[in-house]
């Protein structure tokens, strides 16, 4: 199945405020996605870091602002990995399969995460930081424009952190989806193109763009 080429990669945020209905939680601003870049949000616990990345995925509405264009969710558009990452029953190929626009690419999504071995795994037996990369193996399944990762270095040991700078690093080479991390350690991306919009406190987020 093509993609639906209206779901570009490249998102304007502007003037958005993000929350729960009409109840605000962060006054984001506005700020632009790339495909070139990693979008990586950063602040305080309570922020509203998750609340952005859910109204990004279009999980939530905007309180107020807009996103443009808005992607479409799931398959071939916006893709969501929550912190405490959750799988169904079974095992880690039947998850895969449900995202995946087949069993070869699940299983490279599987192998960039160094996780191959675990195709036929089932997912109760499987530790904290394995859980972890099956489920970003699983959005990468999923062929997304925009990836949208809530601290994807919970629960991931040393060799999880460098698997997951691979996947960045070849999401960034092949440039066909972007990338939004939230996250409270800037130190595993280092060396890569950020665009950094920070939350919290009684300012407005900071925007800033490190090469």
């Amino acid at each position: 199945m093509a993609r639906d080429e209206t779901d570009v990669t490249n998102v304007q945020v502007i003037d958005l405020v993000a929350g729960y209905e009409t109840k605000p939680v962060a006054d984001v601003g506005s700020f632009g996605i790339q495909a070139d870049r990693v979008t990586v949000v950063t602040g305080p616990n309570g922020s509203g870091k998750t609340t952005l990345l859910k109204t990004l995925a279009g999980l939530l509405l905007p309180v107020k602002g807009r996103i443009v264009p808005k992607p479409s969710a799931g398959l071939g558009g916006a893709v969501f990995v929550h912190s405490t990452p959750y799988l169904f029953a079974g095992t880690v190929r039947y998850n895969l399969r449900l995202t995946s626009r087949g069993d070869e690419r699940a299983r490279d999504a599987l192998r960039t995460l160094g996780v191959e071995q675990l195709w036929n795994q089932d997912v109760r037996r499987l530790s904290t930081g394995q859980r972890q990369r099956v489920a970003i193996a699983r959005a990468l399944a999923a062929d997304p424009r925009l990836l949208l990762i809530d601290e994807p270095e919970g629960g991931l040991d040393v060799e999880g952190v460098s698997a997951w700078r691979r996947v960045v690093e070849q999401a960034l080479a092949a440039g066909h989806s972007s990338i939004v991390i939230a996250t409270h350690q800037l130190s595993p991306l280092e060396g890569l193109r950020l665009h950094v919009v920070r939350l919290g406190g009684d300012q407005s987020p900071e925007n800033a763009t490190h090469a």
